[in-house]
């Protein structure tokens, strides 16, 4: 590995380090400040050094795998047999708005674009695999504006329809119509 990058890592990791406490005390322009400088360790970091081919290179920021020991368990259940289909059908729906804060440097803007890595297309795919939406043509999804490819951004905004356990309200019954309501008064008046 080359020592560069791992002290650039190292650097990035020590600016992102403390999580949403820390980040949620944070003024606005230190926000725009920490993210312009892991931006600039992660184009750094990603940069493949002289005689590196960069092929299989994994994202410096992505957290290692872990350690196994020979024979024990990785706590996750075997699945078995097919998937079970996905009835959306069966849950409520709501409209919620996402506010969303990225390092652009490896993305290539935030429009969904078929064949490249864009925001847009990472968080489709978080939003179908967490089974919050079935797809992206029937969550009714729109952005409240979009960066061009390698473009950082703190706080863009999304709204789209997601799952939900709220329930919601019963359906009303229809009102009765004037025909109805006035065979309704002529059967019961004897």
């Amino acid at each position: 590995s080359n020592p560069m990058s791992s002290r650039l890592v190292s650097s990035a990791r020590k600016l992102l380090a403390g999580g949403r406490d820390r980040l949620s005390s944070l003024s606005r322009e230190e926000l725009v400040h920490l993210l312009a400088s892991a931006d600039q360790l992660l184009a750094r970091a990603d940069a493949p050094a002289a005689g590196e081919s960069g092929a299989g290179a994994k994202h410096p920021l992505e957290p290692a795998p872990a350690e196994a020991a020979p024979g024990a368990s990785t706590g996750r259940k075997k699945r078995r047999g097919e998937a079970r289909p996905f009835d959306m059908s069966r849950y409520g729906q709501r409209w919620v708005a996402l506010r969303v804060a990225y390092i652009g440097t490896r993305y290539h803007g935030m429009q969904y674009a078929e064949g490249v890595e864009t925001v847009e297309g990472v968080l489709f795919e978080a939003l179908t695999k967490t089974r919050l939406i079935a797809d992206r043509d029937s969550c009714g999804f729109s952005r409240g504006g979009r960066t061009d490819r390698g473009v950082s951004a703190l706080g863009q905004v999304v709204a789209l329809r997601v799952r939900s356990s709220v329930v919601p309200p019963p359906a009303a019954e229809p009102p009765p119509t004037a025909s109805a309501a006035a065979a309704g008064s002529e059967s019961g008046a004897g």
